[in-house]
């Protein structure tokens, strides 16, 4: 059975594992190798990492190997400070592996500048502008990829922004948004930007995101100024939510509507519902949007979703 997403994928072969089937987590992840490519980087380092724990260096000197052929790219300190790579320190296969991965890494994060994917209705504004949605795309995406799950905002009138990170991750054309400062400084950014190319109505701006995305739409809106009246949250990524409970309980905050999108198979169920029930307690509206057998990953009523959320937060 092909996983429906990478945390599935990446879940699976921990489960095996586990459960004493080391090859059968082998097998997974090598059968699927190619089945998320903005993920492949992550697949690669996965099966290094069981390669080496089960004592097998030269097959993981190999799959790194394979990794750069592939087009990934690493830094040398994450390869060289992962603890399970560490039997392959003093190897210097594993050396001159590293040192490509990582020359890629800097000449590719040297080159990496934001970007900003933007689509607009047809036709003139009303005399208060446009709405505007914002969307951050997940860690291990783009903007390219991410766009289409959020489209259908435009037939209903918005103004869609697709921020892309110039923080790269391990994939070809794949990018993070792990470092806040860089973040809130780039899409204050392409907020200004959306303004010189639409008339958007600032009042009705809405900061969504999915996975990562949706973590740090949640964390720019509550205390790091970006504006925004109302925040949408798809999968955030939330094993642990203290961070956004001491951003939520300090004075400048600023506490605005969420519509909170989850799934009750994401690992991140409980700590989307307990941001809902933090927001609730401090006075803010939120609503807890659980689907049924989703995992970590977009409804596949995105439109629908849309259509319900919008409304809620924009009024």
């Amino acid at each position: 059975m092909i996983p429906t997403s990478f945390t599935d994928l990446y879940a699976d072969a921990a489960r095996r594992r586990e459960a004493g089937d080391t090859e059968g987590a082998v097998a997974l992840l090598r059968d699927n190798l190619k089945t998320f490519p903005l993920h492949r980087g992550v697949v690669y380092l996965a099966l290094a990492e069981l390669l080496a724990d089960e004592g097998r260096p030269k097959d993981a000197i190999e799959i790194l190997s394979q990794a750069f052929t592939a087009g990934c790219r690493f830094k040398a300190t994450q390869l060289r400070e992962d603890p399970h790579l560490a039997p392959l320190a003093t190897d210097a296969r594993f050396g001159r592996v590293v040192a490509r991965l990582a020359e890629r890494y800097e000449t590719d994060a040297a080159a990496a500048r934001p970007d900003l994917l933007i689509r607009a209705p047809a036709g003139e504004p009303g005399p208060d502008g446009r709405p505007l949605l914002v969307a951050l795309h997940g860690n291990n995406s783009n903007a390219r990829e991410t766009a289409r799950h959020w489209s259908s905002a435009v037939s209903a009138g918005w103004v869609l922004a697709v921020p892309q990170s110039s923080e790269i991750g391990s994939s070809p054309d794949a990018y993070l948004w792990n470092d806040r400062a860089r973040a809130t400084r780039e899409i204050d950014a392409h907020l200004t930007r959306a303004g010189e190319l639409h008339r958007i109505d600032r009042r009705r701006t809405v900061l969504a995101g999915f996975s990562m995305g949706g973590l740090q739409a949640v964390a720019l809106a509550l205390a790091h100024g970006v504006a925004a009246c109302g925040v949408l949250p798809v999968a955030p990524w939330l094993p642990d939510i203290s961070e956004l409970a001491a951003l939520a309980g300090s004075g400048a905050a600023r506490l605005v509507p969420m519509y909170i999108v989850v799934g009750d198979q994401d690992p991140s169920l409980d700590g989307a519902t307990q941001l809902a029930t933090l927001l609730e307690s401090r006075g803010a509206k939120a609503t807890l949007d659980v689907r049924a057998g989703m995992s970590h990953q977009y409804p596949a009523d995105m439109d629908a979703t849309l259509g319900r959320a919008l409304p809620f937060l924009a009024g």
